[in-house]
């Protein structure tokens, strides 16, 4: 039988068409590597790429031409795999198949179709089948009664047939991971992609419940890894075959089993490989992280979702803040670059617990860490969606990874359909709204002053950044400036509060690169005012500008901080351009 299973339409947290993510999708190269096990031919196809190369308009007309492009590969049948923030094109591509089509077997799968596989068969009949959570062992046998549409005895599959809808009970669950077969990679153009890295699946689950992530309920609560010998066995292949050293090792919660990345650390270190992994930074410690760093590791992503304490425990996180700095501090000794991502909106967030999240945020703040604040976005199978989905409301705020509204009738499915559609929706909170998303734009748009002078800044603030925050937010407000924050925001900001001849004026234009040139996000993403803008020399600089300083002055200051002597004043030459130094020539 031929298959043919349809990646994601996931959108960057940039909405930039150039940034679209097109590693190889995972999951769907383990059920083609099922299928093909069982003698069926594969192909999977990639919106994403085909965008981002401009095979496909991401227009009013994309999903007429992915159907039509599916169809010419004359399929037996089509899967295909969601998330929420990408269902609309799944959704508009597969009604397309199934009228020009209407005997072609169309399957879905995921964490949106399991959490709502009812709903979306009760209202969507582009849909025949709806396999329910891991469907790497029921896959073959699904394939297999697709003719006959007898799937009596498989667990975890919902489906429609002329009675009609069936549900099968059971969730499928890959208890050993190491019995799957190896995944084949040239499903995708690896060799064209330009990937940095390859993504390897770790292992799956998280023995955690928090009440905004679906994660825990998708894999029923169930920590798995793959050993050592099967995962460093993954990273010999990719490496021999595609020449690639950098690695990022999937899992949501990669640290649990300390035992068991001892022995992959073990197993792996003598090979200059360069991975990254998620983790939490209770479930690492100095010796763990020393390990990791000795054995290859060179990244890591932290979710600590919120600085306050309070909001730890409604969310059930229940991580111990104190452990945040410290941790990253054992990061940033051993080179490991380190993620801090925070979330916002949540429904009993105060502006305390606001604050607190934003100064947490702002300390984490450095050239070896980056800061992300995401807005919450309501997720189907989570505690907090079952509490809160009917007091869900719409704005039109399009967060991060949403799919676009292309088509006249994407924005009234969305509307049509709040519980399908959630994550363009919101759960009203504590706060009016706009604060929230004031936050959340502030950030991203202070984070393009790089890491060193945005810690600069928050000198002028107490070292807080909710400080900073919210007097933009108070000056907007004074101003009647509606805009959400971006770049210029933050210039007209500190010129007005500081005035348009203050050093710190000068050098947040400098980093913006304004006036001279509008500051573009999508060609100088997290624009790094020490490693990207300076030179070498002048690292220590930022930490010496208290107030304008003669060219002198700095270079005693600057070999008397950091030992390095013999700066010309041509070096500084950028900075006497800004205004922050005031001679052009050594006293």
């Amino acid at each position: 039988m031929r298959i043919t299973l349809v990646d994601n339409l996931v959108m960057p947290e940039e909405h930039s068409l150039e940034l679209l993510d097109v590693h190889p999708h995972l999951g769907l190269l383990s059920l083609a590597a099922v299928a093909e096990r069982d003698g069926h031919v594969v192909q999977i196809y990639d919106p994403k790429r085909l965008i981002r190369s401009r095979a496909l308009s991401y227009d009013a007309t994309v999903y007429d031409h992915a159907a039509q492009s599916l169809l010419s590969q004359r399929p037996d049948a089509v899967g295909f795999t969601s998330l929420g923030c990408s269902f609309l094109f799944a959704l508009n591509v597969a009604a397309r198949l199934k009228h020009e089509e209407p005997e072609l077997p169309i399957l879905l799968g995921g964490p949106h179709a399991t959490m709502l596989h009812r709903e979306i068969l009760e209202r969507f009949t582009q849909f025949d089948v709806v396999v329910r959570y891991e469907a790497d062992e029921i896959f073959p046998a699904v394939i297999a009664n697709l003719e006959t549409r007898d799937f009596a005895g498989i667990p975890g599959l919902s489906w429609r047939d002329k009675n009609g809808l069936k549900l099968n009970q059971g969730a499928p669950k890959v208890e050993n991971l190491d019995t799957l077969p190896l995944l084949n990679y040239d499903h995708y153009p690896v060799t064209e992609l330009e990937l940095d890295l390859l993504r390897v699946e770790a292992g799956r689950g998280c023995p955690f419940m928090c009440t905004f992530c679906s994660t825990a309920s998708f894999f029923q609560r169930s920590f798995r890894l793959k050993s050592a010998a099967r995962l460093v066995q993954e990273l010999d292949i990719l490496h021999d075959k595609y020449g690639f050293v950098d690695f990022k090792l999937d899992h949501d919660l990669f640290t649990v089993n300390k035992r068991k990345i001892l022995e992959f650390c073990e197993a792996v270190k003598d090979r200059n490989y360069r991975w990254r992994v998620s983790a939490r930074v209770d479930c690492v410690d100095n010796e763990l992280l020393h390990k990791m760093a000795e054995a290859g590791c060179v990244g890591m992503y932290f979710g600590i979702e919120t600085g306050s304490r309070r909001m730890q425990e409604i969310a059930r996180k229940r991580l111990d803040v104190d452990l945040v700095e410290p941790t990253l501090a054992v990061t940033e000794q051993l080179g490991i670059q380190s993620t801090a991502s925070f979330i916002t909106g949540y429904h009993e967030e105060l502006e305390t617990d606001l604050a607190d999240t934003l100064d947490l945020l702002g300390r984490c703040v450095g050239p070896n860490c980056i800061t992300q604040l995401h807005m919450l976005a309501p997720e189907p199978g989570t505690p907090m969606f079952a509490e809160h989905r009917e007091q869900m409301e719409y704005d039109g705020y399009a967060g991060p990874y949403n799919a676009f509204r292309v088509a006249p009738e994407d924005t009234q499915l969305v509307l049509d359909h709040k519980d399908i559609f959630s994550t363009y929706y919101y759960y009203p909170a504590a706060l009016p709204r706009v604060q929230y998303k004031f936050a959340v734009e502030a950030v991203d748009a202070l984070r393009h002053l790089g890491p060193f002078i945005l810690r600069y800044l928050l000198r002028a603030f107490e070292q807080r950044l909710s400080l900073l925050v919210f007097a933009m937010r108070d000056w907007a407000s004074q101003e009647g400036v509606t805009d959400l924050p971006n770049t210029e925001f933050v210039e007209e900001f500190i010129s007005a509060r500081f005035g348009p001849r203050h050093h710190l004026t000068s050098l947040t234009r400098y980093a913006l690169h304004l006036p001279n040139s509008e500051f573009d996000p999508d060609q100088q993403y997290q624009l790094d005012a020490n490693v990207r803008l300076l030179d070498p020399d002048l690292q220590a600089l930022l930490s010496l500008f208290e107030q304008p300083r003669s060219c002198r002055e700095v270079t005693d200051l600057v070999a008397e901080v950091s030992g390095v002597d013999g700066l010309s004043s041509s070096s500084f030459a950028p900075f006497i351009d800004a205004g922050i130094l005031i001679s052009a020539h050594p006293e």
